[in-house]
């Protein structure tokens, strides 16, 4: 075998390789969140995605990555939502594609131009945090689509979300990636990148140890009320978005005494589940969002029975409710806070959609109880960090947050995100969920009842104690505090690139001269 086809065999290995990382992540990537989430993916994911990357040496290796990426991507989300829009499949799956490749490429860039080894291995995680931070201005994603989401499980991790938002444990996930990446470069000869692992493991395990102190010894005042949460089992359901979204305005005329009628047998089903909560001892009641479907001239009546109903029983009543016709904004989609005395205290609308956006003049709008403070933020409303937290800003105690997920993959993910905002926000929270999963859990993201849509065909409710104080959490106070942090951090290591700035030899410098002047 002449040098030439010895050089050649050796190139073609390589890039098979490559190609094994590069696969190895997108088959992780389905894993990564979403309908068959396994929370550890998150942690090992980007591994190879930024072996791959860099490994490459070509530009077709770099744009090779996209096509693989997309389509799992894609087949991620088809798995995660099968009904939605297909323009909106199509926003996901280039987002999430991005979240990706982006960071892998300013690490590819930048990695091995930074001087210094340690502040090297912040550079693929700053990256993917700014990223991660950009992408969430967009008014269809929000954080739909964050890496945290997955980690739910780990609860002393999450406990960080208090201080960072979800920034920061996302921020770990990265910078292990890189820190792993090092490691296979230097043959994972410890001794040679002893300071990056030690500097990672030590923040690691104090973040670990901090989140279970946590949780052990500031743990929820013992203060609970309980809270009713109402679904009506109805198989009917998706029938009311087909009069609405697929009918011409002469098929609605011609089918509405149909359609009125199945309005009219929801409604009473709803109030019939609720009356059998009241013995129970709830002193609040939360109904799920698209479930009371009320046609726009039957409103006002419903509403009166509502407050008549509270009234009666003396109880803090948030029925959702979907109007048909007549909308008043992107989204006739809202919620309710009845006083026991029937006074209606807030009339909130659905703000925030994944098609529709936002509109401006939306605002979280509270009620004060003798169960603390309660907002009822819709759905959807919950995947924008800056929008909940007003909630937090308000010292907000308790999030009844109404839902429906028509797409099933996406239940547990728009679930857990929703704790997330919870655990941001000092809050406890209780989501109602039509055709998904209704979960309560408390500030620190202990989960305190449950009930899956699919798998409860009769007496959809449950009661669930939730505590009636909440905390003020640092990252309610300070923001996005540690996600700025990220951008200032990339800037500065873009500028130390590009002014050739030794950042060691400064610093020995500075401290020797520190040195000799004390002497």
């Amino acid at each position: 075998m002449n040098e030439f086809t010895k050089i050649q065999n050796d190139k073609n290995q390589h890039s098979s390789i490559n190609i094994l990382w590069l696969v190895t992540g997108c088959v992780i990537l389905l894993f990564m969140g979403g309908k068959w989430n396994l929370p550890v993916t998150t942690w090992i994911g980007s591994v190879f995605f930024l072996r791959y990357f860099r490994m490459q040496r070509r530009y077709w290796g770099i744009l090779l990555a996209f096509p693989f990426i997309l389509l799992t991507s894609h087949i991620w989300f088809i798995g995660l939502a099968e009904q939605v829009d297909p323009g909106f499949k199509i926003l996901i799956a280039a987002s999430f594609t991005l979240y990706i490749i982006i960071p892998c490429l300013i690490d590819l860039y930048m990695h091995k131009r930074i001087r210094n080894q340690f502040l090297s291995t912040l550079v693929y995680p700053t990256s993917l945090i700014v990223i991660q931070f950009l992408l969430s201005y967009v008014e269809q994603l929000g954080t739909i689509l964050h890496w945290t989401g997955s980690m739910f499980s780990f609860k002393p991790m999450i406990q960080l979300v208090a201080i960072t938002g979800v920034w920061g444990p996302s921020f770990l996930a990265g910078w292990l990636a890189s820190i792993v990446n090092l490691l296979w470069e230097e043959k994972f000869e410890l001794k040679k990148v002893k300071l990056p692992v030690a500097v990672f493991t030590g923040l690691f395990l104090l973040t670990v140890i901090w989140g279970s102190i946590r949780m052990a010894f500031f743990a929820p005042d013992p203060g609970t009320v309980k809270v009713g949460s109402v679904i009506a089992g109805f198989e009917e359901d998706n029938m009311f978005y087909t009069y609405e979204d697929d009918m011409s305005e002469t098929e609605k005329l011609m089918e509405k005494d149909k359609y009125r009628a199945l309005t009219f047998k929801v409604q009473d089903e709803l109030f019939a589940s609720s009356e059998k909560l009241i013995p129970s001892g709830i002193r609040i009641l939360s109904w799920a969002s698209g479930n009371a479907v009320v046609f726009a001239e039957d409103e006002a009546a419903l509403i009166s029975r509502m407050q008549n109903f509270a009234r009666e029983y003396q109880i803090y009543f948030f029925p959702s409710l979907l109007v048909l016709g007549d909308y008043k904004g992107p989204d006739q989609n809202h919620v309710l806070a009845i006083r026991p005395d029937g006074q209606i205290e807030y009339d909130h609308y659905k703000g925030r959609n994944p098609n529709a956006g936002f509109y401006r003049g939306n605002l979280i709008e509270i009620i004060i109880t003798p169960y603390g403070r309660i907002a009822s933020p819709i759905c959807f409303e919950m995947e924008f960090h800056r929008f909940i937290r007003q909630a937090g800003k308000k010292g907000v105690d308790i999030l009844l947050v109404p839902g429906d997920e028509p797409a099933r993959g996406a239940a547990i993910m728009h679930t857990e995100v929703s704790m997330f905002r919870a655990i941001e926000n000092g809050c406890s929270m209780l989501r109602t969920t039509l055709e998904g999963l209704t979960m309560g859990a408390d500030y620190q993201g202990r989960v305190l009842s449950q009930l899956d849509y699919y798998k409860t065909l009769e007496n959809r409710t449950i009661i669930t104690e939730l505590p009636v104080k909440g905390v003020r959490t640092f990252y309610s106070m300070a923001g996005d505090w540690f996600a700025w942090l990220c951008v200032v951090m990339l800037v500065f290591l873009a500028a130390s690139i590009s002014f050739n700035i030794d950042l060691k030899n400064i610093f020995m410098a500075k401290l020797k001269q520190t040195n000799h002047v004390s002497k």
